[in-house]
């Protein structure tokens, strides 16, 4: 599609008593999960399955010096156990990014493990009890040499470090970024300047379901159900790696239970389990515990920003530089996990007028789990980073927290507008969503503030954040491989109903429902007359998967862009019926028609019977059948970076605004979200209610990172402090305020239908309300936080070296 083209739409040869597009359809997908129905990764059962459990590593850096399996093969009930020298004739997992440290990762360790967890051997057993004892023997019967581990960022950074990986110079996997001549010259103009540094922790998705795969090499096709959010891609690479025709591979996504971007990579499993099942000719199932999923699932945040900051006495930040350090962890995993540091930084200004941005992009690995995806991909560090700064140039100019947001803010005049890293805003409401949400806080600060008022233990602060959430990008700048369109292929059948396959994945956000509600206004029939395939690659079109808030763009623009080519097919089957011109052909409730006169009318039923089966009543020289496809690729989307190094990444770019209210407990540092306000904007919304509920899971998510969850590890041997729950802290309901939501539809020009995506905004902007909202309410001891998450212990830190220090003028002492 040309980016002079206009926007793919609804045929306008489409008549309707009512439209499905804007209707809070009820989720299709949620029957069967309700009802106990629905089908997991664990809940295959085939005939002659067995069960794969494998050995990881206790050590977070060691040479592998010998692995005795005898005791394992010899215990009953054990079908096999592999270690890498059995997979050697498998490739390595492809390093497709040539500006990123080489890691060739192999999918089972061979001489040396970088991380505690790191999986080195696999043991297939008849069932899952007798391979958990044969696996615990393999450990037992494992011989390691110790090497000096690496724990954090400054450890990797260290001169003289201990090398990863032993033919990189050292221990940057990425490090890019360049000197601008005007930052410099606004930093020497600026009346003052600060230095500080903000720091996101590691944490993960946390899916409920865990991973999982099940492998069948049956019928000369190698069936493999995985849970995945990439099924196409999960396919290809199984492909690629086994050396093993595509069409000889089918990837099956059963239902989901949740991804949030964990689910984007492909890991060892994915590979090993596959090859188990051609090499022992039978099904073997792998399904991750617990522990597995905290320790070897990928990690995300883990951020550190070192930031300089030029200011006036006015308040105006004159320009800031940043250079953003991302954690790593060891690297290994496809696709690399470097790319969410890319994304802070080309997001970092947000919904702000602010050019004079400057970042250096930094990723180190270090002796952890990898890191990878999760919701936000990088956007809630940058926000973070960006609202707090605003806040600090407020504290010491004393200027208004609000008002100086207010200057700053995009306002509609000047739209489009190109972000300082490339991204193109192609419309929004960022100063209106503001101005919304802070009239819907308004009332209940004052209420909240008026309860508290008399008790000399609490204090009350708001915090703020607004964003912008790119959508629908680009997975060349993840992956190296792939680029950014998807597909779908609409057939109907010769009853009238009308199915719909999609290269789109079904993972809890309503995807099913959405595609439903799609096609049925595009052909002009009854959403309960379309029936959607997901998540399976025989049955579906090649497509990229679901992450980047990219279904609802690519699901509208594939199905629309196929709906309407069928349409015109079934248009000239149908004029040729009613002995009329195409042109005057419409379609309404499920019929076609002369456009002002309803009678006489051929069916959707009849026009595909024509097609299909009674092909003597077509127009000569019409091919048969009623099914096409629609490959979308969106306008503006760009693949890699120009001359400059800048890039717009996302197809388009949807923002909100969030207002926290917290009181503060003084005596023990505890924090309670009174209120909690966000003001959305994704264009035109497809299905108010499937919104609404990608919102509240996000800001759930976005408040777990800001307040609870936190992977910690042993400063000198990368050791994990967590193995459960009772050492990785996740909020519960009761921990998760209620969300008060208004929305805004601020159609992007250049999209279908004026839709942009909607998936992680919610998850953006707590860690930057709540360190905003705190700081505020302890101003008077000149309590500053930058630091995720914010916790009673570290409020009551904060407090601590607030009252050790001198009190500045207008401070509490």
């Amino acid at each position: 599609m040309s980016r002079l083209d206009p926007p793919i739409n609804i045929s306008e040869h489409v008549r309707h008593s009512t439209r499905y597009v804007g209707r809070s359809l009820r989720r299709r997908e949620d029957r069967r999960p309700l009802t106990g129905r629905a089908r997991y990764v664990a809940d295959l059962q085939l005939a002659g399955m067995v069960e794969a459990v494998v050995v990881r590593s206790t050590e977070a850096h060691a040479r592998i010096v010998s692995i005795d399996t005898s005791e394992a093969r010899a215990l009953d009930g054990v079908v096999a156990v592999f270690t890498a020298a059995d997979l050697a004739e498998v490739a390595s997992f492809p390093d497709y990014i040539d500006y990123i440290g080489p890691v060739r990762q192999r999918p089972l360790a061979e001489d040396r493990v970088r991380y505690v967890g790191a999986p080195y051997a696999v043991v297939v057993a008849a069932d899952r009890y007798v391979a958990e004892d044969a696996a615990a023997l393999v450990a037992v019967g494992t011989v390691f040499e110790p090497l000096p581990a690496v724990a954090d960022i400054d450890q990797a950074l260290a001169a003289g470090a201990p090398k990863l990986h032993d033919d990189w110079a050292d221990n940057r996997s990425v490090d890019i970024g360049a000197e601008r001549p005007e930052i410099t010259e606004a930093f020497r103009r600026a009346d003052h300047t600060f230095a500080e540094t903000f720091t996101s922790q590691r944490q993960t998705g946390l899916p409920i379901e865990t991973r999982g795969v099940v492998a069948d090499p049956s019928d000369g096709v190698l069936t493999v159900w995985s849970s995945t959010q990439s099924p196409h891609m999960v396919r290809s690479t199984i492909a690629l790696m086994l050396g093993v025709p595509e069409p000889q591979v089918r990837v099956v996504l059963p239902t989901v239970g949740g991804g949030f971007g964990t689910k984007t990579h492909i890991y060892p499993e994915d590979i090993v389990v596959p090859w188990a099942a051609r090499l022992l000719d039978r099904p073997v199932r792998w399904i991750e515990d617990r522990m597995e999923n905290l320790v070897a699932s990928v990690h995300a945040r883990d951020q550190r920003h070192n930031v300089e900051v030029a200011y006036d006495d006015d308040g105006t930040i004159r320009a800031v530089r940043c250079t953003s350090i991302l954690d790593l962890g060891s690297g290994e995993i496809f696709m690399p996990g470097t790319a969410p540091v890319f994304v802070t930084n080309a997001c970092i200004t947000g919904g702000y007028d602010f050019p004079l941005m400057q970042t250096r992009t930094v990723a180190v690995v270090t002796n952890k789990t990898p890191a990878g995806a999760y919701r936000g991909f990088g956007i809630p560090e940058g926000a973070l980073v960006m609202e707090r700064v605003i806040d600090r140039v407020a504290r010491l100019t004393g200027t208004d927290r609000v008002g100086l947001r207010r200057r700053m803010l995009l306002r509609p005049e000047q739209l489009p507008h190109v972000m300082h890293g490339g991204g193109r805003l192609d419309s929004g409401s960022h100063a209106e969503s503001f101005e919304r949400a802070l009239e819907m806080a308004e009332a209940s600060l004052a209420r909240i503030r008026e309860q508290y008022a008399d008790d000399p233990d609490i204090r009350v602060g708001v915090g703020y954040s607004n964003y912008v959430e790119p959508t629908s990008p680009t997975y060349h700048l993840t992956t190296g491989h792939w680029a950014g369109y998807d597909a779908s292929t609409i057939r109907v059948d010769p009853d009238g109903s009308v199915r719909v396959a999609a290269g789109l994945s079904s993972i809890g956000q309503g995807a099913e429902t959405i595609a439903a509600q799609l096609a049925a206004d595009a052909l002009g029939v009854a959403a309960d007359d379309v029936t959607v395939v997901l998540g399976d690659t025989e049955r579906s079109p090649y497509g990229l998967g679901s992450w980047g808030s990219r279904g609802a763009m690519m699901l509208t623009g594939s199905v629309l862009m196929a709906s309407n080519r069928l349409l015109d097919k079934a248009r000239a089957i149908a004029a040729h019926m009613l002995e009329a011109a195409d042109e005057d052909v419409v379609v309404s409730d499920g019929a076609f028609h002369v456009v002002g006169s309803e009678q006489p009318s051929v069916s959707w039923s009849e026009v595909a019977t024509a097609a299909w089966i009674r092909t003597v009543d077509l127009p000569p020289g019409t091919e048969a059948g009623l099914e096409t496809s629609g490959y979308y690729d969106p306008p503006y989307l760009e693949h890699e970076l120009d001359a400059s190094g800048k890039i717009n990444a996302a197809a388009s770019w949807s923002n909100g605004s969030h207002v926290g209210i917290v009181s503060v407990r003084l005596s023990t540092g505890e924090v309670k979200i009174e209120d909690y306000v966000v003001v959305h904007d994704c264009g035109t919304v497809i299905n108010p209610q499937l919104v609404d509920g990608q919102i509240h899971g996000g800001v759930a998510q976005g408040i777990a990172g800001a307040m609870y969850e936190h992977f910690q590890y042993d400063t000198e041997t990368a050791h994990p402090l967590f193995a459960s729950f009772m050492d990785y802290l996740v909020p519960t309901s009761a921990e998760v305020p209620r969300l008060r939501l208004d929305h805004f539809e601020s159609p992007s020009p250049d999209q279908p239908l004026g839709v942009k995506g909607c998936g992680e905004g919610g998850t953006i902007g707590p860690p930057a309300v709540v360190t905003g909202a705190v700081s505020d309410a302890l101003a008077e001891w000149g309590v500053d936080l930058t630091t995720c998450p914010v916790t009673p212990v570290s409020v009551r830190a904060a407090l601590r070296a607030a009252q050790s220090r001198p009190a500045a003028e207008g401070e509490q002492p």
